[in-house]
């Protein structure tokens, strides 16, 4: 008798390994996450692919990078939205700004004011997704509620991170193309908020958070 059969016949019972059940929910969710991460690294190769890399086209590239990182190791969520409208406003809320190309570099005073925004704009998304955890997600979904950290400011700080990472990038490229991009980008932010929100105002904490962070985006403004 081996020393491993022995050791079990004392404990009363045979060493046995039983792996983690897979199923179709979780097999599902894994190519969600696997999706969605791609979609963020795909994002950040056409800015790779030009000849120079500038710090605000690094920054951004940056940015995509974590977000997918952070895409690949989500929790499912508890209720999610999923149709066309909410899927129509997440992709335009993100798909649009990632068309703005790094043509015509800024100089100047704008070209710092570009990178600072840029920088502060991931700092505050980045901040706001540790705080998050693996609760991170993009179509409308209840994923548990935090309000701490950013979400004690504002309700949306990922959104106004975004938002203020693709400005930057507008800033740093004043190109017609990006401007027009930016301004086509904001419709969808607001429609994505309004819809984020009416699925979470079925949750009791989340309209006692909403009651207490009244801000969603924008201290003073929205």
């Amino acid at each position: 008798m081996s020393q491993s059969e022995a050791t079990a016949g004392r404990l009363g019972s045979p060493l046995t390994y039983t792996p983690p059940a897979v199923t179709w929910a979780g097999f599902r969710h894994a190519l969600a996450n696997l999706a969605l991460a791609t979609s963020f690294f795909v994002a950040a190769l056409p800015s790779a692919n030009q000849n120079h890399i500038g710090l605000a086209n690094a920054v951004w590239i940056v940015g995509a990078i974590i977000m997918g990182v952070f895409s690949l190791v989500r929790v499912p969520p508890k209720t999610a939205m999923v149709n066309v409208g909410a899927i129509a406003a997440t992709a335009g809320m993100l798909v649009i700004p990632v068309l703005m190309r790094p043509d015509a570099p800024a100089t100047g005073i704008l070209a710092g004011v570009g990178i600072a925004l840029e920088i502060g704009g991931v700092v505050l998304s980045q901040v706001a997704r540790i705080y998050m955890g693996r609760s991170f997600g993009i179509l409308p979904a209840n994923r548990g509620l935090v309000s701490k950290g950013p979400f004690a400011l504002v309700r949306h700080p990922i959104y106004l991170g975004w938002l203020i990472l693709t400005i930057g990038f507008a800033c740093s490229y004043p190109t017609g193309r990006n401007l027009i991009l930016i301004v086509a980008s904001l419709p969808f932010l607001v429609w994505r908020i309004e819809m984020e929100e009416g699925h979470l105002a079925l949750d009791a904490d989340y309209r006692a958070y909403r009651d207490q962070v009244r801000c969603r985006l924008c201290p003073g403004v929205i």
